[in-house]
């Protein structure tokens, strides 16, 4: 497809996002949703002179999933929504204002005082950041919800602490990041545009203004060393480390890689490497459990499957055993309430 086509297939496929209507949820019959109180919730209610936060903090926010942005500009190189991978899709940010219109129906309709910016990247450009806070402080978002989104940390770490102020004073509650890797090494040839001390600096400034950080990251990365890994190993550590010294806490979500089709690397894989691309689409499921159930991963069955190939180093096995070890330590921190101290 040539770039005029490409273009041409943009306008047609992205309206204006503001035109839309709102998301019917009698199609979703599991969002809006009752969810457990957490930590979290208690501390940003005692920081509020609210009672609907106060109530939330009690018997569990009812939260709902919201998509503010469509499209991102980055171009990881695993990543389905990388911009090379779509050369047919804008990228549209929902107007403040809009936004604000579908939090507030949701919450007159269902009471939803909780929601989940699902986008490819909410929290990924600085003027669209400070416009969304504007509005969000105008209308005094913070005072009555609380908020999760995904965000991008070259974007936060070139923000000053008073805008950082601004998200936790709005009521942010959670980031997810895309970490990806403790090693400065494999960050380069992900293309990532961060640093393994960017993330962590990030990481500092957010949880000591209360806000969580929810970590993804990839181990078996095709050219990773067993060093890499390593140094993935150290960093969550490390992170776990700053969460527990400080307000906020952190969630560390594990993967094994899989390639997907259009993504960067899949070029770099088929092209330049000679995978058959068959041999790449054959997912199959992965037991980490080995000896049996085991409670951190229950929730994970839609996570775990792999194509069984090593494209890196370290064997599929040791990657698999890595990626449990760092899975139920995480849960064990959850059960003990490690990294969400008051």
């Amino acid at each position: 497809m040539g770039v005029a086509e490409a273009r041409t297939r943009a306008r047609m496929l992205g309206p204006d996002i503001d035109s839309l209507p709102y998301v019917d949820r009698a199609f979703l019959p599991q969002d809006p949703y009752r969810a457990a109180p957490t930590p979290v919730d208690r501390r940003i209610a005692a920081r509020r002179d609210s009672r609907r936060l106060a109530a939330a903090a009690v018997r569990g926010h009812l939260e709902a999933n919201i998509v503010g942005s469509r499209g991102c500009p980055y171009n990881c190189g695993f990543c389905g929504a990388a911009w090379s991978a779509n050369p047919d899709v804008r990228i549209r940010v929902r107007s403040p204002e809009n936004v604000i219109g579908e939090l507030e129906a949701l919450h007159d309709e269902y009471g939803v005082s909780a929601f989940r910016f699902v986008d490819d990247l909410f929290l990924g450009v600085r003027d669209v950041i400070h416009r969304h806070m504007r509005a969000f402080a105008g209308h005094g978002i913070g005072e009555k919800y609380v908020w999760d989104a995904t965000g991008r940390i070259n974007v936060l770490d070139r923000l000053e602490d008073r805008d950082l102020d601004v998200l936790a004073a709005n009521g942010l509650r959670e980031v997810a990041l895309g970490i990806e890797s403790g090693s400065d090494r494999m960050l380069q040839v992900m293309d990532k545009r961060i640093t393994a001390a960017m993330t962590e600096d990030v990481t500092r400034r957010l949880l000591r203004r209360g806000i969580g950080v929810k970590g993804y990251f990839i181990l078996g990365y095709p050219g990773e060393t067993r060093a890499d890994l390593d140094a993935t190993v150290r960093h969550i550590r490390k992170l776990w480390d700053l969460a527990d010294r400080s307000p906020g806490g952190i969630r560390a979500s594990v993967f094994e890689f899989r390639p997907y089709p259009g993504t960067p690397v899949w070029k770099t894989l088929t092209e330049e490497q000679g995978y058959a691309p068959d041999d790449l689409l054959a997912y199959a499921d992965v037991d980490l459990t080995r000896d049996g159930a085991d409670e951190s991963m229950r929730q994970r069955d839609e996570f775990n499957f792999s194509v069984g190939i090593p494209f890196g180093e370290v064997p599929v096995e040791q990657l698999r055993a890595t990626l449990a070890l760092l899975t139920r330590e995480q849960h064990e921190r959850d059960q003990a309430g490690l990294g969400t101290a008051a």
